[in-house]
C-alpha cells in the first residue's frame, strides 16, 4: 500500500504544478491584452509623437492614414489590439521605429545588463539579509536584536529610489571610487579581465541599490522564523549539548529556513525587475528598464510590448520554478 501512497503524493503534486503552470499562462495572455490597450488609451496620438520634428513636412490626410497603418495603428482599438496578441504569441517582436531596429534585438542587447544586475544583487541580499535574521532571532529581544532591528527598520523607511540617489552622491560624486552611470567606460580595455572588472566597478552601485530594496524584507522574514526557531525543543536541547557557533546557524537555522527563502525567492523575482527600471534610470544603465521607461515616453508601442512580454515571461517562469522548489523542500524527508 505504500508505494501506492508515494504515486498518489507525487500525481498531487504534478497536478498541482500543472495547475500553476497553466494559471501562469493565463496571467502572461491577460498582460499581453493589457499592455497593448493601456498605451493606446493615453491622451494624444502616437503618430504625433513619432513625426514631431522641426523640420518635418505637412502629411495629407491619405498620407498620415497609409503611415498609421504601415505602424500598426489603424483599425479599431480591438482591431489593434488584435493584431498585436497575434504577433506576440508567435515570437514576432515587431519593430522600433524610433530606434531604427527590430525589438528583437534591442532587448537582446537590453537584457543581459539586467540579468547581470540581479545576478550580482541577489548573493548581496539573500547573505546580508538572512545573515542578520538568523543573528538578530537566534536571542529575540537581546542586545544584538534591538541594534540589528531598529537599524533595518530605519532602512526600511527610506524609499528604494531615494537609497539608490544617496549611494550614487557617496560612492560617485562625494567620494568618486565609482563610475557615476552606464555599464562600461566610453574606451573599455581590449583584454578581456581589465574589461570584466571595469563592467563590474559600474555594475556594483547599481546592484547595491537593487540588493537594499530586498534585503530590509528578508531580514524581517528570516528574523520572524528565527525566533520561531529559537523556542523549539530541538534547538534548545542542541544548545544544552553545547551545540553553538557555524554547526548551529548552519544545521539548525539555514537548513530550516531553506523553504522559507525559496517561497521569498519566488516574490522577489518580480519585485526585482520593477526596481531595476529606477535603478537604471538612476544610474543610466542600459538595461530593460530604461529601455522600457524610454519606451513609455516615446510611445513606443512594439517595444513598450516586447519589453513587458519579455519580463513577463521571465518573471512567471522563475516564479513557478521557485515554488516548485519550494514545495519539494517543505515536503523533504
Amino acid at each position: 500500500m505504500r508505494p501506492k501512497a508515494g504515486i498518489g503524493i507525487s500525481r498531487g503534486k504534478a497536478a498541482a504544478l500543472l495547475r500553476g503552470l497553466l494559471q501562469r499562462l493565463a496571467v502572461f495572455v491577460f498582460l499581453l491584452v493589457l499592455m497593448s490597450v493601456l498605451p493606446r488609451l493615453l491622451p494624444g496620438d502616437a503618430l504625433d509623437v513619432l513625426m514631431d520634428s522641426d523640420v518635418q513636412r505637412d502629411l495629407q490626410e491619405s498620407e498620415r492614414s497609409a503611415l498609421r497603418d504601415q505602424l500598426g495603428l489603424g483599425g479599431t482599438l480591438i482591431e489593434q489590439v488584435g493584431r498585436d496578441l497575434m504577433r506576440l504569441l508567435r515570437g514576432d517582436f515587431g519593430y522600433s521605429h524610433l530606434h531604427g531596429a527590430p525589438v528583437s534585438r534591442l532587448l537582446a542587447d537590453a537584457l543581459p545588463w539586467t540579468a547581470l544586475l540581479i545576478a550580482l544583487a541577489t548573493p548581496i541580499f539573500l547573505g546580508v539579509g538572512v545573515i542578520f535574521g538568523i543573528e538578530a532571532g537566534r536571542r529575540p529581544g537581546a542586545r544584538l536584536d534591538r541594534i540589528i532591528t531598529t537599524a533595518m527598520s530605519l532602512l526600511a523607511s527610506v524609499p528604494p529610489f531615494v537609497t539608490a540617489m544617496a549611494l550614487l552622491l557617496c560612492f560617485a560624486i562625494l567620494w568618486p571610487i565609482l563610475p557615476t552611470g552606464g555599464a562600461e567606460p566610453l574606451f573599455p580595455a581590449e583584454a578581456p579581465w581589465p574589461h570584466a572588472r571595469e563592467i563590474a566597478r559600474h555594475a556594483l552601485l547599481p546592484a547595491c541599490a537593487l540588493a537594499l530594496h530586498e534585503v530590509v524584507r528578508y531580514f524581517f522574514v528570516v528574523r520572524g522564523e528565527a525566533a520561531g526557531l529559537s523556542r523549539r525543543a530541538f534547538v534548545i536541547n542542541a544548545r544544552s549539548r553545547g551545540i553553538s557557533g557555524w554547526r548551529e546557524r548552519r544545521d539548525y537555522y539555514g537548513r530550516n529556513l531553506l523553504p522559507v527563502i525559496c517561497a521569498r525567492l519566488s516574490q522577489s523575482v518580480a519585485t526585482l525587475f520593477t526596481a531595476s527600471l529606477f535603478v537604471e534610470v538612476i544610474f543610466s544603465y542600459p538595461g530593460v528598464g530604461s529601455l522600457t521607461y524610454q519606451a513609455v515616453l516615446d510611445r513606443d508601442y512594439a517595444l513598450l510590448q516586447g519589453a513587458i512580454a519579455v519580463l513577463a515571461a521571465l518573471v512567471l517562469s522563475l516564479n513557478w520554478i521557485f515554488d516548485a522548489l519550494t514545495d519539494i523542500l517543505a515536503h523533504r524527508g
